[in-house]
């Protein structure tokens, strides 16, 4: 018996389904496209505004940090910068850095909005005075991608901690309280209340102290974190001493106005 054969031009079986659903997967393409929501527009939303290059302040001929500079933090040791933990979700999902944000040290060295930081001072002005040791002041991202968040910290609870150390976490919050006060001190206990009152030397080895808590910024090499900017390092608020009541390297930090070498 002979079968019945087709030409090919002729459609069979539910051939007008598969040509709807071709056009809807088009059109739900366009969609996307024209309102920015393909992962390509999205990557490139990070590229454009959180991983855009920011200008550092320029150093001055006397090395004074000055209230209103643009710096970065660098942890001395490991040679990282102080920078926002922004996950994927919330660099494909936002323009600009969102409260509460988690903090990393980062091998990333190219001042962004991610890393650079305003010194303010504690009433929210931004006079133009040098910062001297054992004086209060807030941390800011800047305006823009940056949030304009302050570097914040409280004491450790079960919930809020962090992630892995579980030490007092370290975060960007959009707050005024006490908890985003600090202070620097200096790195040598033996002199550090002779120290006081003096201003701070960009470059120069020193101590975050968060003034509610009265423990250091420290950094973590042991605890590292997986993220859309490769490996970084935890950061949490402990002070850690030796066997002669000094700081250690965990807590050693450095302003800077340009990038570390």
């Amino acid at each position: 018996m002979a079968t019945r054969t087709y030409n090919p031009a002729v459609r069979v079986g539910n051939w007008i389904e598969d040509v709807q659903l071709e056009e809807d997967i088009i059109k739900d393409f366009q969609e996307k496209k024209e309102t920015g929501e393909l992962l390509i527009q999205k990557t490139q939303n990070v590229m454009t505004n959180l991983l855009k290059k920011e200008q550092l302040s320029n150093i001055r001929e006397n090395n004074i940090l000055m209230f209103g500079d643009r710096v970065n933090l660098c942890h001395i040791p490991t040679k990282t910068l102080l920078s926002a933990k922004i996950t994927e979700l919330q660099a494909q999902t936002s323009s600009k850095i969102m409260s509460p944000c988690d903090l990393s040290s980062s091998l990333m060295l190219d001042p962004s909005p991610r890393n650079v930081f305003q010194i303010c001072s504690i009433d929210g002005d931004i006079p133009r005075k040098p910062l001297s040791y054992g004086q209060k002041f807030i941390l800011k991202t800047l305006p823009g991608p940056g949030g304009e968040l302050s570097l914040w910290s409280d004491r450790a609870t079960f919930t809020k901690c962090a992630p892995k150390s579980r030490l007092p976490v370290v975060q960007l919050q959009n707050d005024n309280s006490w908890n985003v006060v600090w202070e620097v001190l200096f790195i040598n206990p033996q002199i550090r209340m002779e120290m006081e009152g003096r201003p701070v030397a960009i470059g120069e080895p020193i101590l975050i102290n968060h003034c509610k808590t009265n423990q250091h910024l420290a950094c973590m090499p042991q605890y590292q974190h997986r993220t859309p900017y490769g490996k970084e390092m935890e950061v949490c608020c402990k002070t850690f001493l030796d066997s002669h009541k000094a700081e250690t390297e965990e807590n050693i930090w450095a302003f800077s106005v340009q990038n570390p070498q």
